[in-house]
Parts: structure tokens; C-alpha cells; sequence
């Protein structure tokens, strides 16, 4: 009966150890997010609409 039981054991170990990496894969997909690179994201296009109106209403105007 020993040696039944160390059998199922390891069969048991032998699933884990195949299912386990892709279970571990998603994981920490999901805690660090997708590894897309988006450059609209990082890209710096200057000051908008609200920054322009107050820089023209502190010029004195000539």
C-alpha cells in the first residue's frame, strides 16, 4: 500500500509540474500588465489648450 501511495504522489507532483509554468505565466502577466508598447502613451506633445490660455492672459499684450 506504500508504494501505492508514493506512486499517486508522484503522479499527482508530475501534473503540477506541467500545469504549474503556465499558471505562473498568466500570473504575472497580470500583476506586471501587457508588454505592449504603446508610444502615444509615453509621448510628450507640449502644453494643451488650458496652459495656452493662462500663459496668454499673464503676456501683457502689445
Amino acid at each position: 500500500m506504500r508504494e501505492d501511495r508514493s506512486a499517486a504522489l508522484f503522479a499527482r507532483i508530475a501534473t503540477y509540474a506541467t500545469i504549474m509554468p503556465g499558471i505562473l505565466a498568466r500570473l504575472w502577466r497580470f500583476v506586471i500588465g501587457p508588454a505592449v508598447y504603446r508610444p502615444a502613451a509615453h509621448y510628450m506633445r507640449g502644453p494643451g489648450p488650458k496652459c495656452r490660455e493662462k500663459n496668454e492672459r499673464a503676456r501683457p499684450q502689445s
